[in-house]
């Protein structure tokens, strides 16, 4: 199998990784319109030559179909014009979350897919992560009976808001996408796969961005961090990334991964890098908070709640049945699965599954990253790969999202959800 990349940072370079542990799969082709990117997709990757590794996006799609799939994990604006051309030269696609930047160009993209019977997968990873598996196949039994409602709160975490919501490339809605599609789109996908059938009929949704304003800028607070003589900020940009170098690395090009404190200093002491600014003087329009309500078509009930403010970046989730219920928590990897009721196959007691048990070591997205890769690979090798994250499938979580993004600009009003007309 022969895999492409276009869109080498964080997530091209996961997929990379994953892709290499297999030795049937050999990526063949990189595009970044960075330098430094290029020279680490050299480094990284087993065999890529540099002649195949392509700065300009327009030289890369030119040169044809170089492989069977292109992974596309360019910024969200950019998914539509590279998914497109990707699909018109021959190549099916592993396409970074959410699809693209309005309903319409992820309905687009799905109908030329269609048309031209191209395989596309979303990179809804969670659906692969074994705490959600879990959670599936339990409700899957039956003796839960029947889905009253689902709670699900992601808890951004204060340090990953700030870094990729308030500073980063996810920070301006309007050259991104709205938070409840860049960041949750994994959560109404992971609702409405449990829901299993039972189509969201309607969402109504509210939030806003409250606090990272300059009204709540505290005394003595500059515009950039490094001038900034309020030592008790928790958002400090210069002492949070004096000790996580590798983060700040993936977002700062000139930045080694192993730079030493005073070198991540000495970066963010220049004006021009944005993760240099103060959170409470940037030109952030991300919301920090906002929840969504869904209504199902057998009137069973959702819940998602988006905060900014949280010690740890995590998800915990509550599903209510007729006949039991399922909670837990991805920081802590444990499921208490409840029978309260002795129909259904059920027994009255309580069970704890604890997932870190089952874990084969991958962190990413709770082991999900490298489980979809793995079985993006078996469906190209002709096994019995699950296929859990096609377009087809993945499409619901974004009409929830832009509907819910709709009814938050318009207070709240209640917005009917279309379906993807096949």
């Amino acid at each position: 199998m022969k895999v492409a990349i276009i869109g080498y940072g964080g997530r091209g370079h996961i997929y990379a990784h994953y892709f290499q542990e297999d030795e049937r799969v050999q990526i063949v082709a990189v595009c970044d319109k960075k330098p430094k990117k290029l020279e680490e997709a050299l480094a990284d990757i087993r065999g890529l030559k540099k002649e195949n590794a392509y700065l300009i996006d327009e030289e890369f799609f030119a040169q044809g179909k170089l492989a069977d799939l292109l992974v596309v994990s360019t910024q969200d604006a950019d998914h539509f014009g590279h998914a497109m051309k990707a699909l018109e030269v021959g190549y099916d696609l592993l396409l970074e979350k959410p699809i693209s930047d309005s309903l319409e160009r992820c309905l687009a993209i799905y109908q030329r897919a269609k048309e031209l019977g191209r395989k596309v997968f979303i990179c809804h990873v969670l659906r692969y992560a074994p705490f959600f598996e879990e959670i599936k196949r339990e409700l899957d039994t039956g003796k839960y009976g029947k889905i009253s409602t689902i709670n699900l709160t992601e808890n951004v975490g204060f340090w990953h808001q700030a870094h990729s919501y308030v500073r980063g490339n996810w920070s301006v809605t309007e050259k991104s996408t709205p938070m409840i599609l860049a960041k949750c789109c994994h959560d109404l996908d992971i609702i409405s796969w449990l829901m299993g059938d039972n189509a969201c009929k309607a969402v109504s949704s509210f939030g806003s961005l409250d606090f990272f304003t300059a009204d709540n800028a505290p005394e003595n607070s500059a515009e950039y961090c490094f001038a900034c003589k309020n030592d008790e900020c928790p958002y400090n940009s210069v002492k949070f990334y004096r000790t996580r170098a590798g983060m700040f690395h993936r977002v700062c090009e000139n930045t080694p991964a192993n730079a030493t404190p005073e070198e991540v200093e000495q970066a963010l002491s220049d004006k021009t890098n944005p993760y240099a600014r103060c959170v409470f003087h940037a030109d952030n329009t991300a919301v920090d908070h906002q929840v969504v309500n869904m209504v199902f078509a057998n009137r069973a009930t959702a819940h998602l709640t988006m905060t900014a403010f949280a010690k740890d970046s995590y998800r915990e989730i509550h599903v209510h049945c007729t006949h039991g219920d399922i909670r837990g928590d991805m920081l802590s990897g444990k499921l208490e699965c409840n029978f309260y009721s002795l129909q259904n196959g059920g027994t009255g007691e309580t069970k704890i599954i604890d997932l870190k048990k089952l874990s084969d070591g991958d962190y990413s997205h709770g082991g999900g990253d490298a489980r979809l890769v793995r079985d993006v690979i078996r469906v190209y090798m002709g096994e019995a790969g699950k296929g859990l994250t096609t377009i087809e499938n993945s499409f619901i979580s974004h009409s929830i999202g832009y509907a819910a993004e709709q009814s938050r600009l318009q207070g709240g009003a209640v917005m009917k959800v279309e379906p993807l007309s096949k």
